[in-house]
């Protein structure tokens, strides 16, 4: 038997940094239940963090300057983001192919977040052109193992800003390499389906299979059916099964309280408090939107649950898990990069409403946006090495753009 002396300390420490991702990566089955304790009711964020900050724009202005923000940060390549990073505690994520993959997916969010925006001028339409050719030079990213699988992000949002362009600019004299990209992604969509039928990020417990035989994610999977719509409206082809099952995928995640369970591994604990409303409050809008693109269309009456939800009534938790820096820390399983995603698929769903409802949560849209906003005009939710302004920006300008305040 091998004793502790024996083996390598760079083995050991490894194994340690494992664990400890192991830990804080995804929520766990046994994590807390949702039930309220006095410490946590006592513990809630006050109105001191709630309170209105007098320093804060208005819409149109917030959403200029997060406009200028990103043509002002766009590096020489084209892209956004970068791997570096001043903190001596990072996400997991391994270079070089699970940084490339953050960076092509952070670069099309912004691509996709200055085409929605309303506010354009020659520098920020020179931008997104910028953007396209930095992701028809980097959008065929790897895995970078067995493990990390985050290059399905690149796919689902390269997806969604290539296939927006070619639709929105069909004369564009690069017409047919976008219609390649495209048709190249749809292919590694098909390659990294995970055997239940969505797409995950992560193989923490099962077998690391080529085709990944772990888990999805139903966010993460309705992430990238936004993107498979976008490119299928400029007339890209997908097998049929491959969308079919994605879409059963996040259906069948979904609770008879109308939240959805955060991944395929925790099903059989559906009252985790990660699967609870409270926890799922930033990806039930997502799945209700994706889905809703694909036939399966939620009532206009859960769609306001869940923007209720959201925006109004558990608000104060989903506030209280951003900028913490260990994913999953806070009450309900909330890591902060829940937090702006969420905002801007409540925008799309809100996009979408009746006029009572975009009256009714315009305002709490934007005062839930404002909360991270930044006074050189970006907004970060978490921080992640140096992608979290950019792809933060690049949410709250999405949810912003759908808001008539």
């Amino acid at each position: 038997m091998r004793t502790a002396e024996m083996i390598p300390r760079r083995v050991l420490f490894a194994a340690a940094v494992s664990v400890l991702f192991v830990l804080t990566a995804l929520p766990l089955a046994w994590a807390q239940t949702g039930e309220e304790t006095p410490a946590e009711s006592t513990a809630r964020p006050g109105p001191a963090r709630d309170a209105a900050r007098p320093d804060l724009p208005d819409l149109e202005t917030a959403i200029e300057k997060a406009v200028e923000w990103l043509v002002a940060n766009q590096h020489d390549d084209g892209g956004w983001g970068s791997h570096h990073t001043a903190r001596p505690i990072e996400v997991f994520c391994s270079p070089p192919g699970s940084h490339k993959a953050f960076r092509v997916a952070t670069s099309a969010l912004c691509v996709a977040a200055l085409e929605d925006s309303p506010f354009k001028t020659a520098a920020s339409r020179r931008a997104a052109s910028r953007g396209i050719d930095y992701l028809l030079g980097a959008y065929n990213v790897k895995r970078m193992s067995g493990l990390e699988h985050y290059s399905v992000w690149a796919f689902g949002y390269g997806l969604q800003a290539l296939g927006r362009w070619l639709r929105d600019h069909p004369n564009d004299p690069r017409k047919d390499e976008l219609r390649a990209a495209c048709d190249h992604l749809v292919v590694k969509l098909k390659r990294y389906q995970t055997l239940d039928g969505g797409w995950g990020y992560l193989s923490l417990i099962g077998l690391e299979t080529y085709q990944p035989s772990d888990t999805s994610m139903c966010f993460t999977t309705a992430a990238i059916l936004v993107g498979v719509d976008r490119a299928k409206q400029a007339g890209i082809v997908f097998p049929e099964k491959l969308v079919k099952r994605a879409v059963k995928q996040v259906v069948r995640s979904e609770t008879p309280e109308g939240s959805f369970v955060y991944g395929e591994y925790l099903k059989y604990v559906p009252r985790a408090g990660i699967n609870q409303p409270k926890g799922s409050a930033c990806r039930t809008p997502c799945c209700q939107y994706a889905v809703g693109l694909f036939g399966h269309e939620y009532s206009v009456e859960a769609k306001r649950k869940g923007l209720q939800i959201l925006l109004v009534d558990q608000i104060r938790f989903q506030k209280c898990g951003s900028r913490r820096p260990i994913p999953h820390e806070s009450w309900y399983g909330i890591s902060g990069y829940f937090y702006l995603f969420g905002m801007a698929y409540a925008g799309y769903v809100l996009e979408g409403m009746p006029d009572e409802d975009k009256t009714r949560f315009s305002k709490p849209l934007f005062d839930a946006v404002m909360y991270c906003w930044q006074p050189d005009g970006s907004f970060w939710d978490y921080p992640l090495y140096s992608y979290h302004k950019p792809y933060g920006t690049a949410f709250a300008l999405i949810a912003l753009s759908r808001l008539d305040l």
